[in-house]
């Protein structure tokens, strides 16, 4: 049995009770569900490092992948990122086990596999690429100075497999000199089994899953809420996450009087993400920059339309198929948010086709065919 460690260094999941899981990362999320497939004939490890104020080593096996806790980690501008202790923690533990595949998930994760020890195999795990992306004219200081950095990285990093959820990242490390033949696209997914198809929905309910900072933009979908308010005032939003800006937006809420229309939930276990996603009408986002959006391929397979901004990751999730909105400003994810709420026909029109789309494009079973071939293909 082979030994296939994932660096994950943006973070682990949170332990609720009965050992169930809250998820705080997509990339955690996309390393767990597409090598579950694997794990009947690989000994596969998640290395990643603890919330803070969680104890500092310990693990969890869950669906047959074991997730090791090393080290701490802290917010850092846009991501939750491991300090030093999980840096040093990780490189001892690599050294002890002497696994036979090291994938490097994101940016930061790949180029942590520069300074670990030598293993038959390294990948890397790109997600996203800040320097690589516009943000519609609205890049920070600090979002370019990381794309800096982010390419720096990318040019040290010495890896046999680049693995990429979204081409339009393969377009850039190309076009950034890697070989074509390096490069692999998986994509993302859902376990669609678990997030199983509702048409009947708790009236006139929206929901946002995902970090809480400036890039999201989660503050405008307050915004939206209270402008929408005015249409329809029994209006509800959840909004399941954290980050940065949390404390802010419970501000804005209060000071906007919607205390009683947006609701707010740390990390809520799988299962509890899941009820309250299927039970949502609309699955909504005003986000600037996106990976992929794993978020809105599970709220598809349950159902819930996707009103999203009009960004390319969210244009790829739909390939050019009729099941979801594209907004490019607030004004219009209002009166597209008003149209489904009270076109019942319309939503669930848009619902069955976004469920078809997940179903034939966005699995977690077909990722993990494509791990399969990648590490089969190595002789491993």
């Amino acid at each position: 049995m082979k030994k296939i460690f994932v660096i994950n260094p943006h973070g682990g999941p949170v332990i609720k009770e009965d050992n169930e899981l809250g998820f705080t990362e997509g990339s955690f999320v996309h390393a767990l569900f597409s090598l579950v497939n694997l794990a009947s004939d690989h000994d596969i490890r998640i290395l990643c490092p603890s919330l803070p104020g969680t104890r500092k080593r310990y693990s969890i096996n869950h669906k047959g992948i074991e997730i090791v806790f090393l080290g701490r980690s802290r917010w850092i501008s846009e991501a939750r990122v491991g300090t030093l202790s999980f840096l040093r923690d990780t490189f001892r533990y690599i050294k002890q086990e002497k696994p036979d595949v090291v994938m490097g998930n994101s940016v930061l994760g790949a180029f942590l596999t520069n300074f670990y020890p030598r293993v038959p195999l390294k990948i890397g795990i790109i997600h996203s690429l800040y320097y690589g992306s516009h943000l519609n004219g609205q890049s920070r200081n600090t979002i370019k100075v990381l794309g800096m950095l982010e390419k720096i990285a990318i040019h040290l990093t010495n890896l046999d497999k680049v693995v990429v959820v979204n081409p339009a990242v393969q377009a850039v490390l190309v076009k950034e000199g890697f070989s074509q033949d390096k490069i692999v696209f998986v994509g993302n997914g859902v376990n669609v089994e678990d997030y199983l198809f509702r048409e009947d929905k708790v009236p006139c309910s929206l929901i946002y899953i995902g970090r809480l900072t400036e890039l999201k933009r989660v503050s405008s979908l307050v915004e939206v809420v209270s402008m929408a308010k005015k249409r329809i005032p029994g209006i509800i939003l959840h909004i399941v996450g954290d980050g940065p800006k949390c404390k802010g937006l419970s501000r804005k809420i209060e000071d906007l009087g919607l205390s009683q229309n947006v609701f707010m939930h740390s990390y809520p276990s799988e299962r509890e993400k899941i009820q309250l996603l299927s039970s949502s009408a609309l699955y909504v986002s005003n986000s600037i920059f996106e990976g992929f959006g794993i978020p809105v391929v599970e709220a598809m397979s349950t159902g819930t339309v996707p009103v999203v901004s009009d960004i390319e990751s969210h244009r790829f999730i739909f390939q050019g198929e009729d099941a979801g909105c594209l907004v490019t400003n607030e004004e219009e994810m209002v009166a597209r948010t008003i149209d489904l709420l009270t076109n019942e026909t319309e939503r669930i029109r848009l619902a069955r086709n976004g469920r078809r789309l997940v179903e034939e494009k966005w699995t977690w079973a077909k990722v993990g065919r494509r791990y399969r071939e990648i590490v089969e293909g190595q002789g491993l």
